[in-house]
């Protein structure tokens, strides 16, 4: 129990270790495990993991510290999304310009070294096998807390044993499960308020007016009058409301000029945005449901950097033509999900087509659509000139025919993620022939054709930049066949198929040409079967196929 409490945190492991050498009796290690789940400064038994975890915060830059100990506004165990975390890190300050990044970039360079340092978790990924969430290991958490406590970084309420003292000012204050401020707490200097869960007290916004950050998450309770006030908060630069009773935002949210994320999205109902949005001059990032239908003047925020969750086929068609204006656009999400239509749908999907081949000669480096139905015909518009400032590129449909001709000329493209019925030879050539491509992710149903025929990877195919390859499906049939020096920078591919089909297309045997991808230092499998009794044919291949690889690249099976 007590090395569980540690959960792979190495500076913990050690320190616990030596700890239980040196405790001969049950009690002690008793006590050790109680001191451990009330905090990190309440027991000089546990005093060395507390030094350790000091000398590696006292080496962090202070950008670090910052963007470490904000960390303790979270409950344990939380999930944390990392683009929610980056983009409050910039809002509270913490994060410099550095030449050659955005400031996002820069807060994705913080998160990384922090998890690198192993003071944050891995949590979910993306597509591309990317970081998306994060966690605080509990005894980190807990050093965190007492370390902001001491330099009242964040104030705490509802969290277990950590009680605020009434004589210091809230900063940055998180209010969680069943909490309730108390009276004598000043909370006009706070510049940050979380609400995590149900049944809290949320404070008046009139006591709240220096805010820069306004974070409800999953507060069901609120409503829209809570909001009421909300014009008076001028410095606000951050607001999120997700899993609310909010209907509507009010006009007054024209007077947050300094507000920069805006986040309205999960909600469980239709949030109503007044066309005052478009007085919101410095907004850069707006996210919304895709059932939210925007004001026409949503399209004049000329500093908007990221808009995600726009459903095209209920938006007017002069919104989506001034989306094709946003000149700083950096990242773009949208849906065209039919069961939601409006009579005008047609032209919005042409328009919304021509709008981002207009923003793919500007700025878009990140493209994420979803489709529910029709997609070919979406892929078969004129997608002229080709969207070229394109770096990412995520398709979500339940399958395409072929891959879009036009992806071919995407020749700054370095990550793509794309459905497949049947992946052909074709196909693979156009995708070969992207000269930045690192990442590629390609599900199907088949890879090759029934009748026989392989899908073979060479060096005529291209793919010079590959590093990860994932392709195929739980149900896939994987007929793949890696020749000699195809994919000659690739060092990580992931296989999933179905055993039976697989065979179906391979005469038999699960010979994919793995030991001929010369750079491949890992491997991972993941396979289904309807006979058991396969599963030996298939790890024999792919251990013969690891040792007959000059590098022995690691083999991870995949449950």
């Amino acid at each position: 129990m007590i090395l569980q409490k540690c959960g792979g945190l190495p500076l913990a492991i050690i320190a616990v270790s030596d700890l239980l050498a040196a405790s001969t009796h049950e009690h002690q290690w008793e006590q050790l495990y109680n001191s451990i789940r009330h905090g990190l400064g309440s027991n000089p038994a546990i005093e060395r993991i507390m030094m350790i975890l000091l000398l590696g915060f006292f080496d962090l830059t202070p950008c670090l510290k910052s963007c470490l100990l904000y960390l303790a506004m979270f409950p344990e165990n939380y999930a944390i999304q990392k683009e929610r975390l980056v983009v409050r890190w910039i809002a509270e300050g913490f994060i410099r310009e550095e030449p050659g990044y955005t400031l996002y970039e820069s807060g994705e360079r913080c998160f990384n070294e922090l998890m690198n340092r192993n003071l944050i978790q891995r949590g979910d990924t993306n597509e591309f096998g990317e970081v998306e969430t994060c966690r605080v290991h509990g005894i980190v958490l807990d050093f965190l807390v007492s370390i902001s406590k001491k330099e009242n970084f964040v104030t705490l309420l509802g969290a277990p044993g950590v009680n605020p003292d009434p004589e210091n000012k809230v900063r940055r204050l998180s209010l969680q499960e069943g909490s309730d401020i108390p009276t004598d707490l000043v909370l006009r200097n706070a510049r940050s308020l979380t609400v995590f869960g149900h049944c809290v007290k949320v404070p008046s916004l009139l006591d709240l007016r220096h805010l820069r950050i306004l974070d409800f998450e999953g507060y069901r309770e609120l409503e829209d009058h809570h909001l009421a006030d909300i014009g008076n908060l001028f410095h606000l630069k951050y607001l999120r409301l997700k899993y609310s009773k909010i209907t509507k935002l009010p006009e007054q949210i024209a007077e947050l000029q300094y507000l920069e994320s805006l986040d309205v999205c999960g909600n469980n109902r239709t949030i109503e945005i007044p066309s005052a949005i478009n007085q919101l001059r410095r907004l850069v990032r707006l996210v919304v449901s895709e059932d939210t239908v925007l004001p026409d003047e949503t399209g004049g925020i000329k500093a908007l950097q990221v808009l995600e969750g726009i459903n095209v086929n209920i938006q007017s068609s002069n919104f989506i033509r001034q989306i094709g204006q946003l000149a700083n656009l950096r990242k773009l999400s949208i849906s065209f999900i039919n069961y939601y239509a409006g009579d005008n749908w047609k032209e919005n999907q042409e328009e919304m087509v021509s709008a981002i081949c207009r923003l793919g000669k500007a700025n878009l480096h990140v493209l994420h659509i979803e489709i529910n139905e029709g997609a070919d015909e979406i892929f078969e518009e004129s997608w002229c000139p080709a969207p070229d400032s394109l770096r990412e590129l995520v398709i979500k449909v339940d399958t395409v025919s072929r891959v879009p001709r036009w992806i071919g000329s995407l020749v700054n493209l370095q990550k793509l993620f794309i459905p497949m019925w049947d992946i052909q030879q074709e196909d693979m050539v156009i995708m070969g022939g992207l000269p930045g491509l690192r990442n590629l992710c390609l599900t199907a149903l088949t890879a090759g054709s029934k009748d026989g025929g392989r899908l073979k990877i060479s060096r005529g195919h291209g793919f010079p930049s590959l590093s990860h390859f994932k392709i195929g499906w739980e149900e896939c049939a994987l007929g793949l066949s890696f020749e000699a020096g195809s994919m000659p920078k690739l060092q990580k591919a992931e296989l999933e198929f179905d055993a039976q089909e697989t065979l179906s297309v391979t005469n038999g045997n699960f010979d994919f040409g793995i030991e001929n991808v010369s750079c491949l230092t890992s491997i991972s499998v993941r396979c289904t079967y309807d006979d058991e009794s396969i599963r030996p044919t298939l790890e024999a291949a792919m251990e013969r196929a690891i040792n007959a690889h000059p590098n022995h690249p690691m083999l991870v099976w995949i449950k």
